[in-house]
């Protein structure tokens, strides 16, 4: 009896951890999912609620939201198809050929992920844009016929899937790096073309990385707001989130269609998850035996100079042409008056307003990615160190936001705590609950990687020697886990810094963040103060992750 009250008591601790963050966890991610669903189907008239199929009927009988549907299938499968086909490509020249600077192309090309896509959209408004595209002008004193035109569905999908393509490359990279190259060797030896290998036997046993990355890619797109707005907007070609943030424009809102509207991101992100489960049911994709290999480079002769131009290019237009375009505006007193000057730098950094929002925005991602990381160590270490019942359950919930889109959340965390009795919608709390419940799965993820590589043994024999739970956990795990904890930190500052989606939805003038100033500022059509703007947000992310790195050295690569 007291060998059991004693285990008890050794326990407490942890149950008392695991009832808390099943409560965060409850507040931040399972609460918003309700509400998008109680909100459709609930009606609030004089003081009562009811059910109602109003907010279903309107969506389903009006035609504006039919063709935002079709405008958001079109552009999301589009982008993805770039995207997959990109970085498909991409990971097979960096991993698997002779192509000259691969591993150096390699680390550029994932540079397009830590560019906002806002910024992005915004750059090539300057590039492609009828008449005023600085593409299309050289195009005219060439005078070469035709011409570019990123305000269509073909330019909104080909920009889209261009800044996703490092996000499939990066997946199926991975995934050709654990390959055992014998599969291919055997299949030569068996007569096949090089051609042949690759479609009967790479391009099969890569079909899970390929699959992910692409649906990866969809629900990415589906859930983008910033990119589809600017280069939808003077055409009308507008997607599903426009929409809602078109219905929370409204006085009133209307909270039915944004909860409808919602639904609808979720079903497409949740039948692209099936249809990627269907496809590979019941297929065994197992290359990874106790065998040691070496991977064998392909030997690409003449071709390896087209696969290292491709390389080129794409890395120039994706990272290069927008930030040249972007300084060259920024310089310019109006768009392409060729009278320069830092005015517009001068005016940002003079202004008031400028940095009471970039105060905003650091504050907030400071503390959302700061939260979102304690408790990605507190998750990460329950569900990998205890064996209390439930832990997988509170894993799994917290890993579930990531395949929601995120203007679709944001309407959730709204719902949530507009009627609430406690002030927080208004306030820039709202926005850290609104971070922290959709990103903390970036931490766990990141952070249950490391842990699961730390034997247990070594925590074992901290305590044997008089350590208790917290101090064998600061001295001795914290350290060996430390490098995932940084970066996983990084990586969420980064998200938070950019993101628009969420916050558009959710700020006021109290808590209004960087992007959302330059939303405003492209809304008025100042090109040149939005190019300004966007370099200074970029200049500022780039100075904290720099600081970061040098204060932590090796720890955050």
């Amino acid at each position: 009896m007291s060998a059991y009250a004693g285990t008890a008591r050794q326990n407490l601790p942890t149950v008392l951890l695991l009832a808390l963050l099943s409560l965060v966890i409850l507040a931040l991610v399972v609460a918003p999912l309700f509400a998008i669903l109680y909100r459709a189907f609930v009606d609030v008239q004089d003081g009562t609620l009811h059910l109602t199929d109003r907010h279903i009927v309107e969506v389903l009988t009006t035609d504006i939201y039919w063709h935002a549907f079709g405008n958001t299938l079109l552009v999301s499968c589009g982008a993805a198809v770039i995207a997959t086909v990109l970085g498909t490509f991409f990971a097979w020249v960096f991993v698997r050929t002779n192509t000259v600077g691969r591993a150096v192309l390699e680390q550029i090309s994932q540079l397009p992920i830590f560019i906002p896509p806002f910024v992005g959209a915004v750059a090539w408004v300057l590039l492609a844009a009828p008449r005023v595209g600085i593409l299309n002008r050289m195009l005219m004193e060439l005078s070469i016929p035709g011409g570019l035109d990123v305000y269509t569905h073909g330019g909104m999908l080909s920009v889209i899937g261009l800044y996703l393509a490092p996000y499939v490359m990066m997946i199926v990279a991975g995934s050709l790096r654990s390959m055992d190259p014998s599969l291919e060797e055997a299949a030569q030896v068996a007569g096949l073309t090089k051609m042949q290998t690759a479609l009967r036997i790479t391009g099969p046993v890569l079909a899970p990385a390929i699959l992910s990355g692409a649906v990866l890619a969809f629900t990415i797109a589906i859930g983008l707001f910033g990119t589809p707005v600017v280069l939808g907007w003077s055409r009308q070609i507008l997607l599903l989130t426009s929409r809602i943030w078109i219905s929370a424009q409204e006085v009133p809102p209307d909270y039915g269609v944004m909860a409808v509207l919602s639904i609808y991101l979720l079903l497409l992100s949740s039948i692209a998850a099936l249809i990627q489960r269907a496809l590979l049911k019941d297929r065994n994709y197992v290359t990874i035996t106790g065998k040691g290999f070496r991977p064998r480079l392909v030997e690409l002769g003449g071709w390896g100079w087209l696969s290292l131009a491709i390389a080129i290019f794409y890395v120039f237009f994706t990272i290069v042409a927008p930030i040249a375009v972007l300084i060259a505006a920024a310089l310019s007193q109006y768009t392409w008056s060729a009278d320069f000057s830092f005015d517009n730098f001068v005016q940002a950094i003079s202004s008031d307003d400028v940095w009471f929002t970039m105060q905003n925005s650091v504050i907030i991602s400071i503390v959302s990615a700061t939260i979102a990381t304690v408790l990605g160590i507190c998750i990460s270490w329950i569900a990998i160190r205890t064996r209390l019942p439930g832990r997988h359950v509170l894993e799994h919930l917290i890993l579930l936001p990531i395949s929601i889109p995120g203007i679709a959340f944001g309407v959730g965390v709204m719902l949530v705590w507009i009627g609430a009795p406690v002030t927080v919608y208004g306030t820039a709390i709202i926005i850290v609950f609104a971070f922290v419940g959709r990103f903390t799965a970036y931490a766990v993820r990141s952070i249950s990687s490391s842990l699961v590589q730390v034997h247990p043994e070594l925590e074992e024999s901290a305590r044997i020697i008089g350590y208790g739970p917290l101090l064998t956990f600061a001295r001795i795990t914290l350290p060996l886990i430390l490098p995932s904890i940084l970066a996983g930190w990084l990586l969420l500052f980064s998200f938070f810094m950019t993101e628009l989606s969420m916050v558009v939805i959710l700020y006021t003038a109290a808590s209004r963040t960087f992007s959302v100033l330059s939303f405003e500022v492209w809304n008025v059509g100042d090109f040149s103060k939005l190019a300004s703007y966007s370099l200074l947000q970029m200049a500022i992310g780039v100075l904290f992750m720099t600081l970061l790195k040098l204060f932590f050295g090796s720890k955050t690569s």
